[in-house]
């Protein structure tokens, strides 16, 4: 037996365990890389049928007809300008600050 030789192989299993454990993190990278494209698709998609859905309430059909023709209420609101708070009266007391 070659010490070299023997080395030589160690070294080949080494290298090779390496590169097999660094294609499954570049494996695992990529799904999650594809997981992130398609959660930002899907997030895209609700809030256009929930926009979609809102024109189709107001166009005068009800959450039943939608129900009725297939189309499950959106599980998402669609966004849009948020409601401005009213605002609050403050009450003032009389001129001198003093009630009789």
């Amino acid at each position: 037996m070659d010490i070299n030789d023997i080395a030589a192989k160690a070294a080949a299993k080494i290298d090779a365990a390496r590169d097999a454990k660094v294609n499954a993190v570049k494996a695992a990278a990529a799904s999650g890389v594809e997981l992130q494209e398609a959660a930002q698709l899907l997030a895209a998609a609700e809030q256009k049928y929930a926009k979609d859905y809102q024109n189709a309430l107001r166009s005068d059909w009800t959450e039943s007809d939608l129900r009725g023709f297939g189309l499950d209420a959106p599980a998402k609101k669609a966004g849009g300008r948020p409601r401005g708070r009213k605002p609050v009266r403050e009450t003032t007391p009389s001129a001198g600050g003093v009630q009789e």
